[in-house]
């Protein structure tokens, strides 16, 4: 950090390898405890969470998707979030939801969960394939 502040370019970091898509956990690198923040770039058919369709028991959810189109699954319904929007999720079952993207271009979304520590554990509801396939 320099003078009170700090430049972080994702590109620059290694990726999160264990989860889908390419991801940037942000906040070890910027030394921020109040909340998660990762920036992650999803390939067409890729998935946001490694989860599928699942909540936080403790913990809320923001996207923002910078670049590109995705499509958001929540409870009963369903969304395509644009360039410029920006969904929150609730903690527990209201705020279940699936991000991916069935488009044909890439997508860039910026992900915040708060608390950090409620991240853990993850409700899993079911795979993004039986979801989908529900669905129709």
């Amino acid at each position: 950090m320099t003078d009170g502040w700090q430049l972080l370019r994702a590109e620059e970091n290694d990726t999160e390898d264990e989860k889908p898509g390419q991801r940037w956990e942000l906040s070890p690198e910027l030394n921020i405890d109040a909340f998660n923040i990762n920036v992650a770039v999803l390939e067409p058919g890729e998935r946001l969470s490694q989860n599928h369709f699942h909540y936080h028991e403790e913990q809320k959810e923001l996207i923002h998707v910078a670049v590109g189109c995705c499509r958001v699954e929540v409870a009963n319904d369903r969304f395509d979030a644009e360039e410029g929007d920006t969904v929150r999720f609730d903690a527990g079952e209201a705020g279940v939801h699936l991000v991916h993207n069935p488009f044909n271009e890439p997508c860039r979304i910026v992900a915040i969960g708060w608390p950090p520590e409620g991240r853990y554990p993850v409700e899993k509801v079911k795979t993004r394939d039986e979801l989908l396939e529900e669905r129709g």
